[in-house]
């Protein structure tokens, strides 16, 4: 406003000067005449002239700025500032500095962490360091969602600027298996460490997320997330398939495709993904899609475990709970189970009068548990375990039976996996692993596979 005020002045103070004594002399005679001012029209036409000059010295106003051109645009994510906070606030002992080069001189700066005292240990950190090109103090301002042993990451060169970005561990959900995690990103801007914008969150992620709607009472259905650094770009990525997730187990296979992005920071701290890439999450790292490395997954179905003991047998168990176990037959087979804590439980209420004990104990059961088919009858399967001083068949809860015939077919691995498969329309089988459950025992879903022979699971194969 002060540039229009100097102009206007300046203009007004020029066609002053311009103005003699000689010019105020009247041009005219007076004479009587009816004053304009006391015509209504005149009055209304003054009016909206005195109104149009208004609008046009607050529009002038308005333009420095007009809200509705400061106001942030709807979706568009803005950069906040950080306050000048936390100066008396104290380093959390668990806590450790970090050290980068935020200008790019080539000198690392070191990053101090405050920590604000909360009850719960949830409170805000102070960032604060002395920039070495300018030796003036920077600060910054990160809710990690813990003060507690605040470290940090590899740092990035997300802008590719020449300096580094400082990179904090965000810890979103506790309450998620294994937690959920995201980068926190603060660039040197100004003097100020300024927490980076991304433009999609939901892609920038290390831990795994649900899939909406494939919750079931026993499990639900997650894709993985990642994200890392190499030699200074931000990499992320995200499963392509999604696997289950329920009773604190995860079924991802060792080998599954992603998709990766890149990430780029922009000059308005904004971090924006890249198109995506496929790349194949093997136990050694990373493969490019085409390699071959994604045909190397196959759920772990195609051997079985089939040394088993009979009537007037038994077998000794080593992993896990150690214990002893024999079946007896006096009028109807009885299962005797001793274990190596004094304790001797039995089971009588076999529905097969010929059954079969696997020597293979079946995984996630506390204390003895014992995988029962039949000798003459190949449909029957029941998994029995221990239940303080008795044996008891779990019994199957979920979408799907524990049975062994016709489109549905059951077996335990080696490893102890009770593996079920389902028949589908195309010819292929759905794979299921079984997880004990309060309940019961519930199947989740594991991948698909092919059969040369069904009845021989060493011909599975991806279809």
């Amino acid at each position: 406003m002060s540039e229009m005020e100097d102009r206007l002045r300046a203009a007004l103070s020029a066609r002053a000067e311009l103005v003699q004594p000689e010019h105020l002399a009247p041009l005219t005679p007076v004479v009587d005449a009816r004053p304009r001012w006391r015509s209504p029209w005149v009055l209304l036409a003054t009016a909206a002239v005195v109104l149009l000059v208004l609008g046009v010295v607050f529009e002038g106003l308005g333009r420095y700025p007009r809200s509705d051109d400061v106001a942030p645009k709807p979706d568009v994510p803005q950069v906040e500032l950080p306050r000048d906070i936390g100066r008396d606030w104290e380093p959390d002992e668990a806590s450790s500095k970090a050290r980068l080069d935020l200008d790019g001189d080539g000198v690392e700066e070191k990053v101090e962490f405050l920590a604000e005292q909360t009850e719960e240990h949830d409170g805000r950190i102070r960032l604060q360091t002395v920039v070495s090109g300018t030796g003036e103090e920077a600060y910054g301002i990160a809710d990690l969602g813990s003060t507690i042993g605040t470290t940090a990451l590899e740092p990035v060169d997300a802008d590719a600027d020449g300096d580094q970005e400082l990179v904090l561990l965000h810890e979103l959900d506790p309450d998620v298996v294994g937690g959920l995690y995201a980068p926190a990103i603060f660039d040197l801007r100004d003097g100020l460490l300024v927490q980076a914008v991304v433009e999609d969150p939901d892609l920038l992620l290390r831990g795994t997320v649900a899939v909406p709607g494939s919750a079931t009472d026993h499990y639900d259905l997650v894709r993985a997330h990642e994200f890392w650094m190499e030699d200074g770009p931000l990499f992320s990525s995200r499963s392509v398939d999604a696997f289950a997730r329920g009773n604190m187990t995860l079924l991802r296979p060792e080998r599954y495709v992603v998709d990766v992005y890149e990430w780029r920071l922009d000059d308005n701290g904004i971090l924006h993904a890249g198109d995506a890439s496929c790349r194949v999450m093997v136990p050694e790292g990373q493969a490019p899609c085409g390699s071959g490395a994604e045909e190397g997954f196959l759920p772990y179905i195609s051997t079985v475990a089939t040394e088993t003991f009979g009537i007037g047998e038994g077998a000794d168990f080593r992993e896990g709970y150690r214990f002893s176990a024999r079946l007896e037959a006096v009028a109807d087979p009885s299962l005797v189970v001793e274990g190596d804590d004094g304790r001797t439980v039995r089971y009588d209420d076999f529905q097969v009068a010929d059954p079969k004990v696997s020597t293979v104990q079946p995984m996630g059961v506390d204390g003895a548990s014992l995988f029962v088919t039949s000798a003459s009858d190949p449909s029957y399967v029941a998994v029995l375990a221990q239940d303080g001083d008795q044996l008891l068949e779990l019994q199957a809860v979920g979408e799907i039976q524990l049975l062994n015939e016709g489109d549905v077919r059951t077996w335990l691995t080696p490893n102890g996996s009770v593996v079920t498969v389902t028949a589908q329309e195309d010819g292929s089988w759905t794979a299921w692993t079984w997880q004990v459950v309060r309940s019961g025992m519930t199947a989740l879903p594991w991948g698909t596979v092919c059969f040369d022979d069904v009845d021989d699971p060493s011909t599975a194969r991806r279809c």
